[in-house]
């Protein structure tokens, strides 16, 4: 039985870690209206992203992480979303891709400035932030 609860112990420990979902921040309002990107290496920089979307900024580890923040820019409606792929590294790089997706069915009917910011694992080197094709 303890053989059991052993090896049980093994397989599920990978499978756990793996599903864990990494730390992201939506929203619909408050984002730049001119699209762009950022990538935020640091605590003064993280500050800075929170206050420019009008919010306070949550704790980070940046010793283990940085920050990518997308923006659409202003969108007609609501339920524009970014949707960030699985990262790729190049080398020391760390190549960010992303894409916007448009609302699939009833949105909001006003102006809204959606954004985005997830963390990634800190690379070595640069951060490479890249729109993908829809």
């Amino acid at each position: 039985m303890i053989k059991w609860v052993v090896i049980m112990a093994i397989y599920a420990a990978p499978l756990h870690a793996s599903t864990e979902k990494p730390m992201e921040w939506k929203g619909q309002f408050g984002g730049p209206a001119a699209a762009g990107s950022e990538v935020v290496r640091d605590i003064k920089g993280w500050k800075i992203l929170w206050r420019l979307l009008g919010k306070d900024a949550p704790p980070f580890d940046f010793r283990k992480f940085i920050a990518v923040a997308v923006f659409p820019g202003e969108r007609p409606t609501g339920g524009f979303t970014v949707e960030f792929a699985e990262p790729e590294m190049k080398g020391k790089d760390l190549v960010v891709r992303h894409r916007i997706k448009a609302p699939g069915g009833f949105a909001t009917q006003a102006f809204t400035q959606p954004w985005a910011v997830r963390a990634f694992p800190r690379p070595k080197g640069k951060a490479v932030v890249e729109a993908s094709s829809p």
